[in-house]
């Protein structure tokens, strides 16, 4: 499933699917990432924010068996994931 492109801020981390954010931090060290959150908004958008260390992702679930996933982000940020087709189910911060 295709899913847009989102800007939330001003960094650019690219994922291998189509979803891509652009998120604004600065990058931090590779370590436990720590006080992140995530929900929905606007019927289709996911959110996610972290302020720690360390690489993490937004995943989005979306209706009609879809989902979606943010570039591997690296220290704190924003991003935003935009369901193509269906609405967000529900978002969460992953940590590859």
């Amino acid at each position: 499933m295709k899913f847009s492109k989102i800007v939330a801020a001003t960094a650019l981390a690219a994922g291998s699917l189509a979803p891509v954010a652009l998120i604004g931090g600065s990058a931090a060290p590779a370590s436990a990432q720590s006080n992140c959150s995530a929900g929905t908004w606007g019927t289709v958008y996911g959110w996610g924010d972290c302020r720690g260390s360390g690489k993490w992702q937004l995943l989005v679930s979306c209706t009609w068996g879809g989902s979606g996933k943010s570039g591997v982000i690296t220290g704190p940020g924003h991003v935003d994931v935009k369901c193509s087709i269906g609405s967000a189910r529900s978002a969460s911060i992953i940590f590859p």
